[in-house]
């Protein structure tokens, strides 16, 4: 089900909008992983709040991979924590280190 919300995320996005520069997409990036750490450091759940969260990370991610010619599909984020780390991995060879959730 997450991959279906994160590709009707992806999907939607305006097609008129301007693409974010690279370096963009990593501190829009650096800033959603932040946020996450800091919801978790709380303690404060909130099930819908958590959820747009790491949507939002991952339509991110996505971008930033499609920005570098990464292979990358939101169907593969049936389980979003191997598919994150195989995409950071990418980004690491690609030289872009982004911070640990």
């Amino acid at each position: 089900m997450y991959s279906e919300l994160l590709s009707d995320l992806c999907l939607s996005a305006d097609p008129d909008e301007i693409p974010a520069s690279k370096e963009e997409l990593v501190a829009d990036l650096q800033q959603c992983r932040l946020r996450l750490r800091r919801r978790a450091a709380l303690h404060k759940h909130v099930v819908a709040e958590d959820l747009a969260r790491e949507l939002d990370h991952d339509r991110i991610l996505l971008s930033l991979c499609a920005a570098l010619s990464i292979e990358h599909d939101p169907a593969r984020f049936v389980d979003p924590i191997s598919e994150r780390r195989r995409l950071e991995e990418m980004l690491r060879r690609r030289g872009i280190e982004i911070d640990p959730i």
